[in-house]
């Protein structure tokens, strides 16, 4: 099996022909948080919508994409100002965790369903995803981020040996994200 990107705007593609039937044993997420973010990528990719973005449909095609393809746990980085907005999507989390950026800046990382048995305390990089990866009772061996950017979650799935199934609506970020892994884009 070989790791998989593919380039497509998570609002109007289910992705199957990423997972080609099968699915991915977690999800890794740290989507553009909040409108601005939204409009900005796509804006940055030419693409003008007719209708209006809605913030709560966007993390509810978030949950979409992982009820259709995964079949363990997720977990979600985002901003404090939007945690309120995932648990009325999501629902409860099994665990939170505050991490900081770089500028020490709080963010956290929502998990849902198994349980990290080490928290994520580290600044912002690959290395959130691969302490939370990593460190559940049963370590995936695939993983799911529909909004891979450059490629946090994909070189935490290099280090822990699981393959990485992306997607990443921007072709020039989704170039840097191939880089890291050999991926086969469909």
């Amino acid at each position: 099996m070989n790791h998989r990107i593919s380039i497509r705007d998570i609002m109007v593609d289910n992705l199957d022909d990423l997972f080609k039937g099968e699915k991915a044993e977690a999800m890794y997420c740290d989507p553009p948080w909040g409108i601005g973010h939204i409009k900005y990528f796509r804006t940055l990719n030419g693409q003008k919508h007719k209708q209006s973005d809605d913030w709560l449909t966007f993390l509810g095609r978030i949950k979409f994409l992982y009820n259709r393809h995964v079949t363990g746990p997720l977990f979600l980085e985002c901003g404090p100002r939007f945690v309120n907005d995932i648990l009325q999507v999501f629902g409860t989390p099994s665990a939170k965790y505050e991490c900081k950026y770089g500028a020490g800046l709080p963010f956290f990382v929502l998990c849902f369903g198994a349980v990290p048995a080490n928290s994520p305390v580290a600044f912002k990089d690959w290395k959130i995803p691969y302490t939370v990866l990593g460190s559940i009772q049963n370590k995936p061996k695939s993983v799911f981020d529909c909004c891979v950017g450059l490629g946090q979650t994909a070189r935490a799935c290099k280090e822990i040996g699981a393959i990485c199934y992306a997607n990443e609506l921007n072709p020039q970020r989704a170039e840097k994200t191939m880089k890291i892994l050999d991926f086969e884009q469909v």
